[in-house]
């Protein structure tokens, strides 16, 4: 396990690793009326980089976070066996609910600014949405290796519930990127212009001072958007997608 974001060695993305710095992120959110957005409502960037997920226990006690993301993960059950229900807190319904849950989290940048935004859920189309990646990414790292990462567009899609179709959190594949691209250009720093012979200084008559002509400057141009998400995207290396020979392991011979 590793927080590394350029090279993770497997699904799973956690904190808490010694030596290794807390990788936090901008909250990013989902619900039926707002969709996608952040911590202060604002729509999320799509498409992104997923460069981790993992599942971790959480409660909420005191509007403060207690969590557990060291795997294994201790059956929550046993742990809310501990707690009197006196001191569960209720839920949206009114009712108790059990202390601690389990989250589904999930790792994203933005290919426009590079901004790191993690998506940490416990209901369940979180959970279906949690699944639904780690079975694409198990498949493609079986065939592709284990540092592919996909590139996703942030969608939703209907759910059936016990109150009638719902809608739910989805990440909609695009594509699939490699760390280690590497190919972007550097900057290098300028070289100084060279002088030849001693420089001279004008001298000034005594009636008529002289006075230096301010020469005009032009700020550089801001780097736009586009920009940005090709020196992202140019670090990682393009994957070829899955054949179905592939997936079969059944793949015809050129002469068929």
């Amino acid at each position: 396990m590793s927080t590394d974001i350029t090279g993770p060695t497997d699904g799973d993305f956690p904190s808490g690793t010694p030596g290794k710095r807390e990788l936090r992120g901008t909250p990013a959110r989902w619900n039926e009326t707002t969709k996608w957005v952040d911590r202060d409502g604002l729509p999320l960037p799509s498409p992104m980089l997923v460069v981790g997920f993992t599942t971790e226990l959480h409660r909420w006690k005191d509007k403060k976070l207690d969590k557990i993301s060291e795997h294994p993960l201790p059956d929550p059950a046993d742990l809310n066996s501990a707690i009197p229900k006196a001191e569960w807190e209720k839920g949206l319904d009114g009712q108790p609910r059990p202390p601690w849950q389990l989250t589904y989290v999930i790792w994203l940048v933005s290919l426009d600014t590079g901004a790191l935004y993690k998506y940490a859920n416990s209901t369940f189309g979180a959970m279906l949405l949690y699944n639904h990646l780690d079975e694409q990414v198990a498949v493609m790292r079986m065939i592709r290796g284990e540092h592919v990462l996909p590139i996703v567009n942030l969608e939703q899609r209907p759910m059936k519930t016990q109150y009638g179709m719902k809608t739910r959190p989805h990440l909609h594949i695009i594509g699939w990127r490699t760390p280690g691209g590497g190919g972007g250009p550097r900057l290098t720093p300028q070289s100084p212009m060279p002088q030849i012979g001693a420089p001279t200084t004008p001298t000034p008559t005594p009636t008529t001072p002289t006075t230096p002509t301010p020469t005009p400057t032009t700020p550089p141009p801001a780097p736009s958007p586009a920009a940005t998400t090709a020196s992202i995207l140019d670090h990682t290396q393009p994957v070829k997608p899955v054949t179905v020979g592939e997936l079969i392991a059944d793949e015809l011979p050129p002469w068929a």
